[in-house]
């Protein structure tokens, strides 16, 4: 539970923030985020609203989650949580956002999310990336401008997760081949440059529920432009959803040929992110992925 001195300063802060006497409300867990501690602020006279408290240099991140945020809330068939406020106190930082009563995707509602994940991977941008610097749970995502999707991929995905791999003791062997297959992919597959689509860039099954009225939504975003294919590989790491799901998706944006050699490639940013977040438990994925990948591009 939230410390008491903590909760009051972000009861004083949120009835500053909005108008409202929260000062008598009450703080319950909400949510299993790993990264944050997540709460809901409740009280029966008032809307409750959803926090993320984190240590105090923590502003920054949730200063880009909410510019996500807003980038998702572009697309119509997409609900995100509204984005309320974020700020710096004196013992915590923390993001405040709309609550919403979140469940599960079950069988019924894949192929509408499907179809929504689709109209927001319709939604293009003018080259790969972003023009700030996000995060990928806590990593940092270095993002920027790119012509080339293959250039930016290795520059701005594989490479400084393979820098921190380093920095965090993988063993020499890992990071010569990590540093072959970054030399491989711009020639090796230059032809391929999808459009560059708005996308969640963390779009695990955690980070996917419905609202009361089954409307998709989405959070806890690490957006930027890039291939829509991310997502879909992404999407299957951790809990996939139903067949449904990617039917209603593939209708009406179609599978590309080499589909399952860039879903390798795309895994890796994220088993490597995983071992520089979490330890050595993920660097058994990390070696799968990356000898799977240089034996089909070498």
């Amino acid at each position: 539970m939230l410390d008491t001195r903590i909760l009051n300063e972000l009861l004083d802060w949120l009835s500053d923030l909005l108008g409202t006497d929260y000062r008598t409300a009450q703080a319950r867990p909400s949510g299993a985020g790993c990264i944050n501690e997540t709460y809901e602020i409740y009280s029966q006279q008032l809307d409750s609203v959803f926090v993320k408290v984190g240590p105090v240099g923590q502003l920054d991140m949730y200063e880009k989650e909410a510019l996500g945020l807003q980038l998702l809330d572009q697309c119509p068939a997409i609900r995100v949580p509204a984005v309320l406020g974020a700020a710096r106190l004196q013992h915590c930082s923390v993001l405040a956002m709309e609550f919403i009563a979140l469940a599960a995707i079950k069988a019924r509602h894949e192929a509408r999310f499907g179809e929504a994940l689709a109209q927001l991977h319709s939604m293009q941008g003018k080259a790969y990336g972003l023009e700030h610097n996000n995060y990928i749970g806590r990593s940092h995502q270095i993002n920027g401008w790119h012509t080339d999707w293959w250039v930016f991929y290795a520059e701005r995905r594989l490479l400084p997760q393979r820098k921190l791999a380093q920095a965090k003791g993988m063993r020499r062997a890992l990071l010569q081949d990590l540093d072959r297959l970054l030399g491989l992919l711009p020639h090796t597959l230059g032809w391929y440059q999808p459009p560059a689509v708005l996308l969640h860039g963390d779009l695990w099954s955690g980070n996917m529920a419905v609202d009361p009225s089954g409307t998709p939504t989405l959070f806890d975003p690490a957006v930027y432009y890039g291939d829509a294919e991310t997502d879909l590989a992404m999407s299957r790491m951790f809990g996939a959803p139903g067949a449904a799901f990617y039917e209603a998706y593939h209708t009406v944006l179609p599978l590309r040929d080499g589909h399952s050699l860039r879903r390798n490639l795309y895994d890796l940013y994220h088993w490597l992110n995983h071992f520089n977040l979490f330890g050595v438990g993920y660097l058994g994925q990390v070696e799968h992925t990356l000898a799977a990948l240089l034996r089909e591009l070498s």
